[in-house]
């Protein structure tokens, strides 16, 4: 027994007091015992004590021992840095709401650091001023050159065929048809809308588009033409003005048909024959077409 409780460097003795003393120890715990024989709660102190030093022999010699208790400080604040590093960086700061920039009703507002722009920077860019997009470029009118579309050419005399024979031409190719008082050698004849129908029906066959001239004769038979033009249900309604006539003439009969039908553009013709060709500009039109080409925009 002696030998199974010697500590390096110490005896029994030194670890376990004398009989006496644990009896002076253990007189309290007798005296509340009360009934308890006072042999036995001595040996129950000194079995107690004699497990105590086993128990402290075995801390002392085992190896990696840091001598920490479970209950001291020491042991807290190591379980804390261990939490601390299992966590991983930044967790705890996302575990602990952020009441920096939580003001009180009525508080100035803090002043912002180096690192955390203030809401002033964000307006500034909101807020810039933004300079006005340019003008969009006004796109010019154009006939169509799909495959079976119906493009109608109305003007006095034999104007249309001139313009529609060079629309063609510009297009690489279209059926040239002619209408109401205009006829011309070669050109089929359409007649209202069943002839536009077949034409458009022929014209999907080739791979081409429609173009019909309509003749209204003279100016002041545009409205008794007016529903011979409504009939060929024409995608697109051109008139063909010359510009060397008085603008006033141009402007009666081109009224009348704009009234009633939805015109595309004004092709003009024999522009270059007059010194003010821009009277046609009176008529409230845009200009597509001047004598054998498409018009241009006009210079700034």
């Amino acid at each position: 027994m002696q030998n199974r409780f010697r500590l390096k460097g110490a005896s029994l003795e030194e670890v376990v007091p004398e009989p006496d003393v644990l009896a002076e120890a253990v007189a309290p715990a007798v005296a509340l015992a009360g009934a308890a024989p006072a042999h036995e709660l001595q040996g129950a102190a000194i079995a107690a004590l004699l497990e105590e030093a086993d128990a402290a022999e075995l801390s002392l010699h085992r190896p990696g021992n840091a001598g920490l208790s479970t209950e001291s400080p020491d042991f807290a604040e190591l379980l804390e840095q261990l939490g601390a590093g299992l966590r991983g960086p930044g967790a705890g700061a996302a575990a602990v709401p952020n009441n920096r920039n939580r003001q009180e009703p009525g508080a100035a507002p803090a002043p912002a650091t180096a690192s955390e722009p203030t809401a002033g920077v964000y307006l500034a860019v909101a807020e810039a001023p933004v300079s006005e997009p340019a003008a969009p470029r006004v796109s010019l009118p154009v006939p169509l050159s799909g495959v079976g579309d119906l493009v109608v050419l109305v003007g006095l005399g034999d104007d249309a065929l001139d313009t529609a024979l060079a629309m063609s031409t510009a297009a690489g190719g279209a059926d040239v048809r002619t209408a109401g008082k205009l006829s011309a050698y070669g050109h089929l004849h359409v007649e209202g809308r069943q002839g536009a129908t077949a034409a458009r029906a022929h014209a999907v066959l080739t791979d081409q588009t429609v173009m019909v001239a309509f003749g209204l004769g003279r100016a002041r038979d545009a409205l008794a033409r007016l529903q011979s033009v409504a009939a060929l249900s024409a995608d697109q309604v051109w008139v063909v003005v010359d510009a060397g006539r008085k603008p006033e003439d141009s402007a009666r009969w081109v009224g009348v048909l704009a009234a009633q039908l939805d015109i595309t553009a004004v092709a003009v013709v024999g522009a270059a024959e007059t010194a003010t060709p821009e009277t046609v500009n009176s008529l409230g039109l845009p200009v597509g077409w001047i004598d054998s080409g498409p018009a241009r925009p006009a210079r700034v």
